[in-house]
């Protein structure tokens, strides 16, 4: 599994609305639309009707699921930071937790 691919979903999932994450791309390579494009109703019968099955959207989530991801996210670096100090403000530790922090806290957008 190609952990660099975003995860798609079945195009006959999509609401018109939705927001490509990454291009999608034609049997030959070619884009066919770019990431950041705004799938309407008609775009996604076009790419069904050429026999594209699945893309990737962006997730809409709820405050509280983000939430929820944040303080998971949160505990999952306070433990993998476990054995640092990270009590010192202007520490290495502490400096290299906030940047992972907040790079994957981006993610979460």
């Amino acid at each position: 599994m190609n952990t660099d691919e975003p995860p798609t979903v079945p195009l006959a999932s999509v609401a018109p609305g939705a927001r490509l994450t990454a291009a999608i791309r034609g049997a030959d390579g070619q884009v066919l639309m770019t990431a950041g494009s705004l799938l309407t109703e008609a775009v996604l019968e076009k790419l069904a009707a050429r026999g594209i099955v699945a893309v990737a959207i962006e997730i809409q989530r709820s405050e509280a699921e983000l939430n929820a991801a944040r303080d998971a996210l949160r505990q999952r670096l306070s433990h993998l930071f476990r054995r640092c100090d990270l009590d010192d403000a202007g520490g290495a530790a502490r400096t290299l937790f906030n940047a992972v922090l907040v790079r994957r806290l981006e993610d979460l957008r």
